[in-house]
């Protein structure tokens, strides 16, 4: 299976075109160059196990029975691609007067490779699959309605998803669409957290009326829009591995705080990094200046993904390097806070924390009007003259997703006022 980072692919391309889409993809975003990609063939998901549970060793005295131990339990993981797309017609005549159709085709790749590259590194920080859910059936709880909000890994083509309320205990159970069974129960509040049999798939409910009777909400989830992003890193990361500010109106980014992180993030499928917003890697910077005792220069380092290294040296702090993503939001809040922002350590790897996930599904041979085909997906199709106007149509795509296959490797800290 290819993991290789933009980077990389860069280095490793003759295709002129695809280089100089690469090229420009690299040149956007930090993390985007550096995240290695994995195909998932010609599919659009990857299926993944996730570890949640190992047997229970035993230390049994000579002659004592031992009893078997079933503790082992995996979770079922689907990681999806997104199509990114961008159509740029191109008038025949205005290109011939600006110097020809050949240059006007190379800027319009070239932007619609910045575009997409743009729009992909905004999605893995905040990217929300954003699926509609339509009630079905509120069953005979005396419930009147239910509002139901999914969280990430749901396929909506999976059927039907239910909420059984039980009034002896109050308590509400969660099967997601696609699973056989319900999860565990749990106490009932508007707003509750409730997980399926697959715990990696969750959601939130609020059931509406007088809970008096035991019953079952059925539902359907749908794409809200036309428009379907990858799950970003803000969903992903586990609630186990957030560390929440300790003041009362956010806290100032803290050398103590990315040890902690790093310390959550205990998954060694990959070199470990922070990712963070401009702003708060100067904090950063400024507290390595004032804690004296090394240079700058001894800061930074040639960070490798896959043993290769990068193309340019990165800040780093206890040897992890220091990514900058332009997309993280300054707008998480907490009384006063207004303008907090999150800092992430993750992982990067097939095996890791974070990696790009691209479907081959493109790439077949016998396509009409390929220009170039890249090592992870990237494709620019020359389609040609539009019937009804006179202009030149390019097509510049790309099948990519997002993969975190250990919940160990990925964490966050939110609410940094710097």
């Amino acid at each position: 299976m290819a993991v290789l980072s933009l980077n990389e692919l860069l280095k490793g391309t003759s295709d002129p075109v695809a280089a100089g889409v690469i090229e420009n993809i690299v040149t956007v975003d930090q993390l985007v160059a550096n995240l290695p990609f994995v195909s998932c063939g010609s599919r659009d998901s990857l299926v993944y196990r996730r570890e949640k549970a190992l047997p229970t060793t035993s230390k049994p005295t000579s002659g004592a029975t031992i009893t078997a131990d079933n503790a082992l339990t995996f979770t079922r993981a689907e990681s999806f691609v997104r199509r990114l797309v961008i159509d740029q017609d191109i008038d025949i005549l205005d290109a011939g007067a600006a110097g020809g159709m050949m240059g006007a085709k190379a800027t319009a790749i070239e932007k619609a490779a910045k575009s997409i590259a743009r729009s992909f590194g905004d999605d893995i920080i905040t990217g929300n699959l954003n699926l509609t859910v339509t009630v079905l059936e509120v069953g005979s709880s005396g419930a009147s309605a239910a509002t139901i909000a999914l969280g990430p890994g749901h396929d909506p083509r999976r059927g039907y998803g239910e909420v059984k309320y039980t009034h002896s205990g109050t308590t509400v159970a969660y099967r997601a669409p696609g699973d056989a069974d319900f999860g565990a129960a749990v106490s009932y509040t508007a707003g509750v957290k409730v997980y399926s049999s697959n715990t990696d798939k969750w959601a939130t409910v609020t059931l509406t009326g007088t809970l008096s009777a035991n019953g079952t909400t059925v539902f359907s989830a749908a794409f809200t829009s036309s428009t379907a992003e990858i799950e970003g890193i803000q969903r992903l990361v586990a609630t186990a591995q957030t560390i929440s500010s300790s003041g009362s109106n956010g806290d100032a980014i803290a050398l103590a705080t990315l040890d902690q992180l790093a310390d959550l993030v205990t998954d060694n499928g990959g070199p470990k990094v922070y990712i963070m917003t401009r702003r708060t890697r100067r904090a950063v910077a400024a507290l390595l200046r004032a804690a004296g005792g090394a240079t700058m220069s001894e800061f930074r380092d040639q960070f490798a993904v896959m043993g290769q290294p990068m193309r340019e040296p990165l800040l780093t702090y206890n040897g992890i390097p220091i990514l900058v993503s332009d997309w993280i939001p300054v707008t998480e809040t907490k009384n006063s806070l207004t303008d907090g922002t999150s800092v992430y350590c993750a992982t990067l790897g097939e095996n890791a924390g974070l990696a790009g996930l691209f479907s081959e599904a493109s790439m077949d041979a016998e396509d009409q009007g390929v220009i170039s085909r890249g090592p992870t997906g990237l494709t620019v199709v020359d389609l040609g003259t539009v019937q009804n106007a006179d202009v030149k149509r390019m097509r510049v795509k790309a099948y990519w997703g997002l993969l975190n296959k250990s919940e160990k490797g990925l964490a966050r800290a939110k609410e940094i006022t710097n």
